[in-house]
Parts: structure tokens; sequence; C-alpha cells
């Protein structure tokens, strides 16, 4: 299986991962599972996937793929993401870290 950027290296990835502070875990679950779908029908999404760490269920990675810098820039702006990056605070520990890669190999 093959991922997006297989057949398009021109793609932006985005790595954003995050930490629940003890006890929040299903809340930030809930509150990440709530943009999913909003996200997908976002011109310029190809992929958006939430994953959970197995080793520590504290942690939250979204694994995402876009056609470009701007679809990104204006997914960030969505209401639906200021709404649930504005919840964030209360619910995540330390900084979310977000990487944007693009593929080489």
């Amino acid at each position: 299986m093959s991922t997006p950027t297989e057949n398009n290296r021109e793609l932006l990835t985005v790595v954003a991962t995050m930490r629940a502070k003890a006890g929040k875990e299903q809340e930030l679950r809930a509150g990440l599972e709530s943009v999913i779908e909003a996200t997908r029908q976002e011109a310029g999404n190809v992929t958006y996937e939430l994953y959970q760490g197995v080793d520590d269920p504290a942690v939250f990675t979204f694994y995402e793929n876009w056609k470009s810098k701007a679809d990104l820039d204006s997914h960030l702006q969505s209401p639906h993401m200021q709404a649930g990056l504005a919840g964030l605070p209360a619910l995540v520990e330390g900084e979310l870290t977000i990487q944007t890669l693009s593929r080489i190999a």
C-alpha cells in the first residue's frame, strides 16, 4: 500500500503531535475527532488521519497531506480549527508540535 506522496512528491506533509493532560485523554480525543470530517472536506486536503499512542495513550498525532501551503494555511484559519485550537490549552500538556515536511525518498 502506498502513501499519497508516493505518487505526488509535491504534496505538503504535516505531522502534528500533542500530549493530553492526565485524565484528559478521552476529552482531547473527542475534540480532535470533532474536526476530522470538516477538514477532510476542505479544498486541498488529501489525507487527514488521527493516531493515538499504543505505548502512551496520552499522545495524539495527526498525519496530513495538503496540496499546497496555501491550503494548509486556510485549514488553520477555518472556523472549526479555530474553535478546536481554542480548546487545546485546557487539554494539552506542553506544546502542540507541528512539523511541515516534504518527501525526499
